[in-house]
């Protein structure tokens, strides 16, 4: 199996459309990938996976039924062989081209939340937990 992650960081915005180019940070990996059929396994890959996305949201929702466990595929990849790539920097114009009258730099991209949105059926009483509004 190969799995491959990309995070953008920013985009790389150059005088010349040509030399645009993004920063970003990558990871391609190659392995044997194994389906994980131990109920508790799978549960604790999932929660792992719930907790990584939402610190502490695991244990504030109910744990998944034998129905959602089958109806969902959890794969172990045992890694062979992992390559990283980045690129970082800013802007690498023509020399020619510095005099231009176009903007050049960096757009950074962020990750973030906003505030949390109640859904409309929500228990009376319900408070917004602690984790959330760390967020």
């Amino acid at each position: 199996m190969c799995l491959t992650v990309t995070h953008v960081d920013a985009l790389v915005l150059a005088r010349s459309a040509f030399h645009h180019s993004i920063n970003y940070r990558s990871v391609v990996v190659h392995g044997t990938a194994y389906d994980v059929t131990d109920p508790e396994e799978k549960r604790t890959a999932l929660d792992a996976l719930v907790d990584h996305v939402v610190p502490g949201r695991s244990r504030d929702s109910r744990p998944a039924n034998k129905k959602e466990l089958a109806a969902t595929a959890v794969l172990r990849l045992d890694l062979g062989e992992v390559s990283a790539k980045l690129r970082t920097g800013g802007v690498k114009d023509e020399p020619e081209d510095l005099a231009l009258p176009h903007w050049a730099g960096l757009v950074p991209l962020r990750k973030g939340y906003d505030a949390p949105v109640p859904d409309p059926d929500l228990a009376a009483g319900t408070g917004l937990p602690g984790y959330l509004a760390r967020l």
